[in-house]
């Protein structure tokens, strides 16, 4: 799962003219058990990757924005 979060993440890295800033947007349904452990695997991801979120974390609607 590392390797392919990594991947996804990557290429929002390419360089390009203009091109100042990268923002990861992460989505979870809290009412479906599984997405939600889905979602708890890519956030461990992110963090392994060097990521961090910012804002707060809400249970019923959760928007993360990472970079």
């Amino acid at each position: 799962m590392l390797g392919t979060l990594a991947q996804y993440v990557g290429r929002l890295h390419r360089a390009y003219e203009g091109k100042e800033s990268v923002e990861v947007y992460d989505y979870v349904d809290h009412k479906e058990e599984a997405l939600v452990k889905m979602f708890e695997k890519r956030l461990k991801g992110y963090k392994t990757l060097g990521y961090s979120t910012v804002g707060e974390v809400k249970k019923e609607k959760q928007q993360l924005k990472l970079f």
